[in-house]
């Protein structure tokens, strides 16, 4: 049994493994200033020992505006190492991170239930659309996902062996330490695990390892993030995307979109009311697949009738409950990003109802027409999953412009670093978010010695200087608005996957 579980959970793996390394650095197409800002820093780490703003090792890594969290980047080192500076290395650390959950929530749904419904959500997590987005591109939105269930897998083992209590409270500090949004979502988790099992944890309250082990991981996390803290630098990224004025309107309108059927089922974060960007998941299916649904509900109904697993449900209905704060105190339309950690509960109640409706029906059916519903069901997943997979496979067709993966760059400086030595100036619009850090990313040797800059013809025509060799890359768009659209010399033209132009490289002709 216990080696046909583990080919089991082999071919799992395989499944994960393959459908997120396909396609991962043209999939989607372009590279987001975020991935190159990540995969940068973590190359001038394993280069110099220092971040692109020459400070050496830092917890949090100063970018565009606000400061990235550390995890995800250091992470990257290994695989920047083993395969350059470039978007596959960057993309493949989700990737790991995306394995790594996978794993991972296998053994937590074996603590908390069985290995069957440990393989069920393991096989969930591995053909999730909103698990798949989020471990296929270099976002550190994926980071803290496995963590978190490592934190709750040995606070679960705590309750048997108090033992364990001290390394979930270290994963718990590393989630803290992978994104932003676990800041406000893991407190009150916490909170209510330790209230769910208060009948244990209140004896560990006269226990003087619970305290000792508070003390030795709050002292050398505060020590660690203190000087953060006192700067602000903690609470950047918070204070760049929070809600100016609160109301109470907002926030619970934001709250329950959390758990609308467009939402979770049909639309997903990119074509929900409000929102325009095109990065956080796939047009045409919802963050769950519809099939998902009624087993949800039968699994949040065990909690009525399931009383030997009473305590594991109600803290899951926790977890579900709390997983929109993550992202409420941003806006009211729901965030995909800052609020992945719903995968976790939302996965194990599908898995956990499946179980429980499989077993009725395998009790109280003929054998026969048990195997008719079983093959039914596969066949629903099956197909389900194929149609997200061809979604995905068109995913680059509308979403490279700049509400998307801002595609360009890459080929841009690939076409600059060919030719620099023909011209003075090389100038890339700045049509991007953080464009600065495509020249450091695509040319990280600085070959191009100061050539390669940013430029826009259209908001600044004063870059132009004809007394100097100049080349210039811009839109269409950019062009056509310029004083420079008559006497524009196109040498070359980059294309988006759709086959609309992206980019003209070429001299303004006096």
């Amino acid at each position: 049994m216990r080696n046909k579980v583990l080919f089991i959970l082999f071919l799992i793996i395989v499944l994960s493994s393959e459908t997120r390394i396909y396609q991962l650095d043209t999939n989607p197409a372009g590279f987001f200033c975020d991935e190159a800002a990540i995969g940068f820093n973590a190359y001038s780490i394993l280069t110099t020992g220092k971040d692109e703003y020459g400070k050496p090792f830092p917890v949090f890594f100063r970018s565009f505006g606000d400061y990235k969290n550390p995890v995800f980047i250091y992470s990257a080192i290994p695989f920047v190492a083993a395969f350059g500076l470039n978007e596959y290395s960057t993309r493949l650390t989700a990737v790991a991170y995306g394995i790594f959950s996978i794993i991972a929530i296998y053994f937590l749904g074996k603590e908390l239930f069985n290995r069957k419904i440990a393989l069920l959500t393991a096989f969930l997590l591995t053909i999730s659309p909103w698990h798949i987005h989020f471990s296929h591109v270099g976002f550190d939105i994926i980071a803290p996902v496995p963590w978190i269930i490592l934190s709750l897998l040995f606070l679960q083992k705590s309750l048997k062996n108090f033992l364990w209590y001290p390394l979930a409270c270290l994963f718990f500090i590393i989630s803290f330490l992978s994104y932003t949004s676990p800041k406000l979502y893991l407190p009150p988790l916490f909170l209510s695990f330790l209230l769910i099992n208060f009948k244990t944890t209140s004896k560990w309250l006269k226990d003087r390892r619970f305290w000792i082990s508070n003390f030795i991981i709050g002292f050398f996390f505060f020590l660690l993030i203190g000087p953060y803290i006192q700067n602000g630098t903690f609470f950047a990224r918070w204070n760049q995307v929070k809600i100016n004025n609160f109301d109470l309107k907002t926030i619970s309108q934001g709250y329950f979109n959390h758990f609308s059927a467009d939402f979770l089922f049909k639309k997903g974060d990119i074509d929900f009311t409000g929102q325009n960007v095109t990065r956080h998941s796939i047009r045409g299916m919802g963050e769950l697949y519809w099939f998902q649904l009624p087993f949800i509900l039968i699994g949040l109904s065990t909690i009525l009738f399931v009383k030997k697993y009473r305590r594991i449900l109600l803290f899951l209905l926790a977890a579900l409950l709390l997983f929109p704060l993550g992202s409420i105190f941003t806006g009211t339309a729901p965030q995909a990003t800052r609020s992945v950690f719903g995968l976790i509960p939302l996965i194990l109640f599908t898995a956990l109802g499946i179980h429980y409706s499989f077993k009725l029906i395998t009790g109280n059916l003929l054998k026969i027409s048990s195997s008719i519903i079983t093959i039914s069901f596969v066949y629903v997943v099956a197909v389900s999953f194929s149609i997200f997979l061809n979604l995905l496979f068109r995913y680059p067709l509308y979403s490279s412009d700049f509400w998307g993966w801002q595609y360009g760059p890459r080929d841009i400086m690939k076409y600059f670093l060919t030719v620099q030595n023909q011209y003075d100036d090389l100038y890339m619009s700045g049509e991007y978010n953080g464009a600065e850090i495509f020249l450091k990313f695509y040319d990280p040797e600085n070959t191009c010695l100061g050539k390669c800059k940013i430029g826009d013809l259209w908001r600044n025509p004063a870059i132009y200087d004809p007394s100097r060799r100049q080349l210039f890359a811009l839109s269409p768009d950019y062009l056509n608005q310029s004083k420079f659209k008559n006497n524009f010399s196109t040498k070359k033209i980059l294309y988006y996957p759709n086959g609309k132009a992206a980019f003209l490289i070429g001299e303004v002709v006096p």
